[in-house]
């Protein structure tokens, strides 16, 4: 068996495996291939305070109701980090961290609209 083809090798040995089972082969082979496992791990995304969100949001320069866009979260919840009243969790803490570390990954989906084009429009 070799690594370059191992799917071949793989078909090939559960055709021999099968052709055992049904008696036409007399005898088995076998063949160890080591492998080795590639894990991955990924780190928590940090923990935001009240601070820390209303000083991000600012370092952005955006309002409540346009971080809580970015976020897909609401205006109210955004306004209860801000205040200590609720902690972000779960996918809410990634996109703080995304925002923190990467804001041009979030601030390129906010639109300018000009409310006088608007208006006109």
């Amino acid at each position: 068996m070799t690594h370059d083809n191992l799917g071949d090798d793989l078909i090939g040995a559960l055709e021999e495996a099968l052709a055992y089972q049904q008696g036409a082969v007399s005898g088995a082979r076998l063949d160890r291939v080591p492998y080795t496992a590639r894990l991955a791990a990924v780190d928590p995304p940090p923990v935001y305070d009240a601070q820390q969100i209303r000083s991000l949001r600012k370092r952005l320069n955006v309002s409540q109701p346009i971080f809580a866009g970015m976020l897909n979260v609401s205006g109210s919840t955004v306004r209860a980090w801000e205040q200590g009243q609720r902690q972000p969790d779960g996918p809410s803490l990634r996109l703080l961290q995304i925002a923190d570390r990467h804001p041009d990954a979030l601030l390129g989906h906010v639109a300018s609209q000009d409310r006088g084009a608007r208006r006109a429009g």
